[in-house]
């Protein structure tokens, strides 16, 4: 069962230029994709996926403010889970047989 673990750094300025305080940040949204946010963190700088599908998953963050305006969202950060095939089952039914 795979997960991936994200990392960044927050912003510490504003679009204008103006100084963003991480006590100004109130969470992170993390995206798989174009689906809705799979997580939320608080002011953290990482974030642990639950088990992710066979696959490639594209993963975004968007940070949002204290006064709810949202930033632009992220770069890209991709992982793509293989699939895992079993092994085979072993054999149960080795028969020896001496020959005179």
């Amino acid at each position: 069962m795979a997960t991936a673990t994200l990392t960044w750094t927050l912003p510490t300025t504003r679009t204008d230029g103006s100084t963003l305080a991480v006590t100004d940040i109130q969470r992170v949204d993390v995206f798989d994709g174009s689906s809705g946010p799979i997580g939320q963190t608080g002011s953290a700088t990482t974030f642990t996926t639950g088990t992710l599908d066979v696959g490639q998953h594209d993963f975004t963050i968007d940070v949002v403010d204290t006064t709810g305006h949202v930033s632009a969202r992220s770069n890209v950060a991709t992982v793509i889970v293989q699939a895992v095939v079993a092994p085979p089952s072993a054999v149960t039914d080795l028969v020896a047989v001496l020959n005179p």
